[in-house]
């Protein structure tokens, strides 16, 4: 676990984080309860603009977190969540493998020469999203925050057609207590005959 400066190594601190979750009582419970605000927040994005997810309220919030050698998989993801809710706020996330040194303007440089100017991906070098979210950054992961804050919906791994229902059932489900949350506050304040 240990590695040669005395440092716990990737698979060290693999094993580690279910035995801390473990003890101070962070298990599932506390991973459903997740929300915007664990977000991590800080990172720049390749073109040294710091980004994240919005604090305030938002219709809608998705995050996509891959590693960086895995982007193009993205572009499925996107492009379904765009047939669904145009307008919806997408944060992209290149976690950095941590196998060797690695330095912010290499690889922000490496992402400003293999993406179009107009596709911002936040860099994480520590692997922040991954830890927060406990997630396997080899494919990507679409996390759907609703306006409240709250983890919405959690979807893993390569995009297929059959995904699309499934990632169009969080939106609707959004969509119904939307309009249940408005349609429960205009009954409360029509007065009574």
């Amino acid at each position: 676990m240990l590695n040669a400066v005395g440092k716990l190594g990737r698979l060290g601190r693999w094993l580690v984080l279910p035995v801390v979750l473990g003890f101070f009582g962070l298990g599932a419970t506390a991973l459903q309860a997740a929300g915007v605000a664990d977000a991590p927040v800080g990172l720049k994005d390749q073109f040294g603009a710091v980004g994240g997810l919005a604090t305030e309220s938002v219709a809608r919030q998705v995050a996509i977190v891959v590693s960086a050698k895995r982007l193009r998989r993205l572009k499925a993801w996107e492009t379904a969540l765009r047939e669904i809710d145009a307008e919806v706020s997408i944060v992209r996330v290149a976690d950095v493998p941590r196998t060797a040194p690695t330095e912010y303007e290499r690889v922000a440089e490496t992402l400003r020469k293999r993406l179009p100017p107009d596709v911002p991906v936040l860099i994480d070098l520590e692997g922040v999203w991954a830890a927060t979210f406990e997630l396997d950054v080899s494919v990507p992961t679409v996390l759907i925050f609703a306006a409240d804050g709250s983890l919405q919906g959690r979807h893993a791994g390569m995009f297929r057609k059959s995904d699309f229902e499934a990632l169009a059932a969080d939106f609707q489900t959004e969509a119904q207590t939307e309009a249940h949350t408005e349609a429960h506050t205009e009954a409360k304040t029509e007065p009574a005959p």
